[in-house]
């Protein structure tokens, strides 16, 4: 089936019940679930430790996140029995964008290092990558299908369709723990450097023409914007 088709075939089904097929119809060790353990990752790790216990969560580590965000973290793996494999830049590279504060003046190349370059390093291993983008987040997002062939492989968003209602109903229905910057007007938590308070992700990348940090896109588009 192409991704058109998989996408209609998974539609009805509840997002466990997407989960689960997914890991029925693919190989347990080709299928790479990443997460950013921000404000909205706790639904996507819950379901993960209900449908495959001890399945690898890889969480790039830029070097520039929150405290809270690591707190948040720890807590996720404590409550949840959650294994993380860390993904992060070759530590001279991380060290030159920290020395030239890259983030303030290209934070597409800061990205490109600290985040996309050193995923692209492992994504070959895999066949179908996981990951929990919610459609009402921003414009991208919203027109995004349930699976997309990205590159060479199968993208699987199985909360796409979740709306923020459904989220905080999730959440409360479980029990699952907040992360801390929620709470002081954070909805969307990056980077320090590039995240203030803000409604959904308007707190991401102020003033400047970013809304992405391109992980979620195409090489191309990164690369056009960094050459433009």
């Amino acid at each position: 089936m192409n991704t058109k088709e998989l996408s209609e075939s998974y539609q009805t089904l509840s997002f466990q019940e997407r989960l689960e097929r997914l890991f029925r119809e693919y190989p347990q060790d080709k299928i790479l679930v990443t997460s950013s353990f921000g404000t909205t990752s706790m639904v996507l790790l819950h379901l993960l430790s209900k449908v495959k216990p001890g399945h690898p969560v890889h969480f790039i580590d830029t070097s520039y996140h929150f405290k809270e965000t690591l707190a948040y973290r720890d807590q996720l793996v404590a409550q949840l029995g959650l294994t993380v494999a860390e993904v992060k830049a070759e530590p001279k590279k991380n060290r030159f964008t920290r020395e030239n504060q890259t983030w303030r003046f290209n934070q597409d190349l800061c990205c490109f290092i600290n985040k996309i370059e050193p995923l692209d390093k492992i994504k070959p291993n895999y066949q179908v990558w996981v990951s929990g983008l919610l459609g009402f987040q921003n414009i991208h997002r919203k027109n995004l299908d349930l699976f997309q062939q990205k590159e060479g492989m199968m993208k699987f968003h199985p909360l796409i369709d979740m709306t923020k209602e459904d989220l905080n109903l999730y959440r409360q229905l479980f029990e699952l723990p907040t992360h801390e910057l929620l709470h002081r007007g954070y909805d969307s938590v990056g980077c320090t450097h590039c995240t203030k308070k803000g409604s959904g992700r308007a707190g991401r990348w102020i003033d400047i023409d970013k809304t992405e940090c391109g992980l979620h896109e195409t090489q191309g588009w990164i690369k056009n914007r960094m050459a433009g």
